[in-house]
C-alpha cells in the first residue's frame, strides 16, 4: 500500500513539475518578447535623440574656455543652472542641440525617459507641470543651456540631474546608472512637501 502511495505521489509531483515548467517556458518566452520589443523601441528612440552619438563622443565635449569636463554653474538663490559646453566640431554641437530639443519636447509631452530611474521621472514631472523652463542656444561649437526653476523642489531636481550629466555622462559616457536614491532624498525634503504625493503617484504610474 505504501509503495503504491509513494508511486502516486511521485507521478503527481512529476506532472506538477512538467506543468509548471511548461508555464514558466511560456512566461519566459512572453517576457523575452516584451524585452525585445522594448529594446527595439528604445533603439529607435535613441537614434532620434542622438544618444548613441553623444555616448560615443562624450569626451569631445568640454567646459567652454578649457579642456575640463563640462559642469554647470548653479545658483541656488536664483534657482538657476547654466551650462556653456564646447564641442570639438560643429556636428557635435548640432547633435547635442538636437538631443536637448528632443528631450525637452518629450518631457513637455508627458514622455517617460528611463522609467526605472526616479530622478529622471521626477524631472519629467517637473517639466511636464511647468516647474522649470529650459533654453538652448548654439553659437558655432558652443552650446549654452539654461534652466530656471520656479520652486525649491524643482531646483533640487534639476541640480541633481545636472550633476549626474556632468559627473557620469560627460566624464565617462555612462548612461546606465540608476539615481533613484538621489530622487528619494530630494522627495522627502521639506522643499517638496507640496508636491510629494503627486510626484509619488506620477512615479508609481510609470
Amino acid at each position: 500500500m505504501m509503495y503504491i502511495l509513494e508511486k502516486m505521489f511521485t507521478v503527481s509531483t512529476l506532472l506538477a513539475f512538467i506543468l509548471v515548467g511548461c508555464g514558466n517556458s511560456s512566461s519566459q518566452k512572453e517576457t523575452k518578447k516584451l524585452q525585445m520589443t522594448e529594446e527595439i523601441n528604445n533603439n529607435d528612440e535613441d537614434s532620434e535623440s542622438y544618444t548613441p552619438y553623444l555616448k560615443e563622443h562624450h569626451a569631445n565635449y568640454s567646459q567652454d574656455g578649457n579642456s575640463m569636463t563640462p559642469s554647470p554653474t548653479k545658483d541656488v538663490n536664483a534657482k538657476s543652472i547654466d551650462w556653456t559646453i564646447r564641442a570639438s566640431s560643429n556636428e557635435g554641437a548640432e547633435n547635442l542641440v538636437k538631443h536637448l530639443h528632443f528631450m525637452i519636447n518629450k518631457l513637455e509631452n508627458n514622455g517617460n525617459p528611463r522609467p526605472f530611474d526616479k530622478l529622471f521621472l521626477m524631472e519629467a514631472y517637473m517639466k511636464y507641470n511647468h516647474y522649470y523652463i529650459t533654453t538652448v542656444e548654439q553659437s558655432a561649437t558652443s552650446v549654452v543651456v539654461s534652466k530656471q526653476a520656479i520652486t525649491d523642489c524643482a531646483y533640487k531636481v534639476i541640480a541633481a540631474h545636472s550633476d549626474v550629466v556632468s559627473g557620469d555622462f560627460f566624464a565617462q559616457g555612462d548612461i546606465k546608472n540608476d539615481y533613484s536614491l538621489k530622487a528619494e532624498t530630494i522627495l522627502v525634503s521639506s522643499a517638496c512637501d507640496d508636491v510629494r504625493t503627486s510626484v509619488e503617484a506620477y512615479i508609481s504610474q510609470r
